[in-house]
C-alpha cells in the first residue's frame, strides 16, 4: 500500500465515524443481487456536498458509466474496503488507497470503469466543492492554478495523484460535520467553516511542495513524514505552555529524530525550539504590552519554571529583558 498513517488511530476514529448517528436525513438502502448499498447524505449546499457511502458486492464486480454535466470537484476520503482501488477513466488508469484522501475533477462525457472486490466491505466520505467556488479558493496557489486550469479545459485532472494520507486532524473534523445538530444558518455556517478548515489543511500542503521536492532529495523525506511535520508544527502552535524534547515529540508523532529536526527547518525554515521560542515571544510581547500581567505572572502563562528562565529566553531573542522591554 504504500505510506500509510498509524491504522490504530485512524482504525478508532473510523469506528467512530460509522458508529455515530446523523441526526439528519435518513440513509439510502439498496439490497440487489450485486450486494447492498447505503447512501446518505450529511449536508446539501450551493458550494458543498457531504455524503457517506457504505458497500458491498457478493461477487467481483466492474462498474461502468458515462459521466454527465460535472458541476463538483470531489474531495475523497477512502475509510474502509480493499487496500488499493483501481479504475479507468478513459484511458487513464487510476489507483486508490485506503487511508488516504485524494482531490480529483472526472470530466463530461467520460467513459470510467471502476473495480471492487466481492465480500468487501467499502466505506467512504465524499465532498463534493463546486468549481466556481473551487476557483476562489485557488487564489495564487500555483499548484492549485494548474488544477483549476485543467478542469477548465474539461481534462480530467488530480491535485495529488498519488494521494494523501488522512490525518487524525482531518477525521476529527469529519466527526465533527457529522455530529453537527445545528439548524438553519448556524448549521450552513459551521459545517462551511469545518469544510474550508478541511480544505486549508490540504492546501497548506500545496505550499510546501516546492520545498518538499527540496526535502526529500536532501533528507528522503516521504509524503507521510511532510504530513507529521505539519502535525508537529500545529502541536507547537497549539501548546506554547508546553515543553519538550526532539525524542519525546519523535515518539508522540512517530517521526525519526534527525528527520524531525532537519525535516522542520527545511519546511518552515526554523528549528523546532526556535520556532516555538518564536510563538513563545510574539505572546509574551502582546502581553507585556496590552495587559496589566506581572512579568512573573507572563511567565507562568507561558509555561516557564520560573521569571528568570523567562527573562533569559526573551533577551535572547530580542536582545532586552521584558522589563525593559515594558518601560520602554
Amino acid at each position: 500500500m504504500g505510506e500509510t498513517v498509524p491504522e490504530n488511530t485512524i482504525a478508532r476514529q473510523i469506528l467512530d465515524f460509522f458508529g455515530e448517528n446523523h441526526r439528519g436525513s435518513v440513509p439510502e438502502i439498496f439490497i440487489n443481487e450485486l450486494g447492498k448499498f447505503e447512501t446518505l447524505t450529511l449536508y446539501e449546499g450551493d458550494e458543498f456536498l457531504v455524503k457517506e457511502y457504505q458497500f458491498s458486492y457478493a461477487e467481483d464486480y466492474t462498474m461502468k458509466f458515462r459521466t454527465e454535466a460535472v458541476k463538483y470537484i470531489e474531495l475523497a476520503f477512502f475509510l474502509d474496503g480493499a487496500e488499493v482501488i483501481q479504475d479507468l477513466v478513459g484511458e487513464k488508469k487510476g489507483e486508490y488507497k485506503l487511508f488516504h484522501h485524494y482531490i480529483y475533477f472526472t470530466p463530461e462525457n467520460a467513459d470510467v470503469e471502476i473495480y471492487f472486490q466481492k465480500e468487501t466491505s467499502y466505506k467512504n466520505l465524499d465532498i463534493y466543492v463546486s468549481k466556481d467556488y473551487f476557483h476562489q479558493l485557488a487564489g495564487s496557489n500555483t499548484t492549485l492554478q494548474n488544477f483549476i486550469n485543467k478542469i477548465d479545459q474539461n481534462t480530467a485532472a488530480s491535485l495529488f495523484p498519488e494521494g494523501l494520507p488522512i490525518t487524525p486532524q482531518m477525521m476529527s473534523i469529519l466527526l465533527e460535520i457529522k455530529k453537527c445538530n445545528l439548524e438553519g444558518f448556524y448549521r450552513d455556517y459551521f459545517i462551511k467553516s469545518k469544510i474550508l478548515n478541511l480544505l486549508f489543511l490540504i492546501f497548506e500542503f500545496t505550499k510546501s511542495t516546492q520545498n518538499e521536492t527540496v526535502t526529500k532529495s536532501r533528507l528522503s523525506i516521504n509524503t507521510y513524514e511532510v504530513h507529521q511535520l505539519m502535525e508537529v508544527k500545529k502541536f507547537i502552535e497549539d501548546n506554547l505552555k508546553s515543553f519538550y524534547t526532539i525524542e519525546q515529540l519523535s515518539i508522540k508523532f512517530g517521526i525519526n529524530e534527525f528527520k524531525l529536526k532537519n525535516g522542520f527547518k527545511e519546511l518552515f525554515g526554523d528549528g523546532v525550539f526556535h520556532y516555538a521560542s518564536k510563538l513563545r515571544m510574539k505572546e509574551a510581547l502582546y502581553l507585556l504590552k496590552n495587559s496589566d500581567f506581572s512579568i512573573k505572572e507572563i511567565a507562568y502563562h507561558l509555561g516557564y519554571a520560573s521569571p528568570s528562565s523567562f527573562s533569559v529566553a526573551f533577551k535572547n531573542e530580542l536582545g532586552m529583558g521584558p522589563s525593559y522591554y515594558r518601560k520602554n
